[in-house]
């Protein structure tokens, strides 16, 4: 079990440290893992499965995952941890979204490698936490780019989970019943929350919970919206059981949240 984040760091890049081109099992303790290789060759072993480095490639560990790799140096690249906190704490639900969808890949090949190598170095120095979500996430995307013809870790169609975070995602305004989003994804209630349990190990009730709460932080923090605008706009008729569903979940009101933002 390795843990090679500081502790107070949630997210950080660093250079491929060539005393590291060939490691022992072992696995990651509550963190992502992104390995950028720009050139190098070798394998890759990860759960049991193999996999043959062709650069340039990001290379994909999630925790828990074991794994352990023979590369040969030199070794070009970055290495990129997310710890789980990062995550839970950002505004942005498309950050889970994509993590979902690249978690689906051990090794992804990419056509080109500036893009995303330059992104790196960017959020290596990046001490703002907004611009590293940003940073962050438009790295996931423009490697999801590159997922065509790339190996799934197994043979998945897109689950009921990614369905659901997906309609959360882009439905113009949220729906407070997990039963409607099942009804949209022709499922049932306890289906979906099966789905979820599997993919998440949440429910789908702590699924939307999630997304709600973010999406109350976001317009909160960014917009200039009163308390039962916001309320509205995420499906609650009334302010004092939004109030209270928010304070449910955070531990302090919508209100107390934005006076500690503002």
């Amino acid at each position: 079990m390795k843990d090679k984040l500081e502790p107070q760091r949630l997210i950080k890049v660093a250079a491929f440290d060539l005393s590291k081109n060939i490691t022992k099992p072992h696995k990651h303790n509550g963190y992502l893992e992104l390995v950028f290789l720009s050139s190098t060759s070798g394998k890759h072993f990860i759960d049991g499965r193999e996999a043959i480095i062709i650069t340039p490639c990001l290379l994909v560990i999630r925790k828990d995952n074991v794994h352990h790799w023979e590369l040969a140096n030199p070794v070009n690249g970055f290495v990129l941890l997310v710890k789980n906190l990062f995550v839970s704490r950002s505004l942005d639900f498309e950050i889970n979204r994509l993590i979902e969808g690249i978690s689906q890949f051990d090794t992804i090949y990419l056509k080109e490698s500036s893009t995303i190598e330059s992104l790196l170095k960017m959020l290596a120095v990046e001490e703002n936490k907004v611009c590293q979500e940003g940073l962050f996430k438009v790295i996931l995307a423009k490697a999801l780019e590159h997922t065509e013809s790339a190996k799934l870790t197994k043979a998945v169609q897109q689950n009921l989970y990614g369905q659901f975070c997906g309609l959360l995602n882009n439905d113009v305004r949220v729906v407070n019943h997990v039963a409607y989003y099942a009804s949209k994804l022709n499922t049932s209630p306890q289906n979906l929350s099966a789905a979820c349990k599997k993919h998440a190990n949440l429910t789908a009730s702590e699924v939307l919970a999630a997304y709600i709460i973010k999406e109350t932080k976001r317009l909160l923090f960014y917009t200039t919206k009163s308390i039962s605008e916001v309320a509205f706009e995420l499906g609650f008729s009334d302010k004092s059981n939004f109030s209270k569903y928010f304070k449910r979940y955070t531990g302090t009101t919508p209100k107390a949240f934005k006076k500690l933002q503002s």
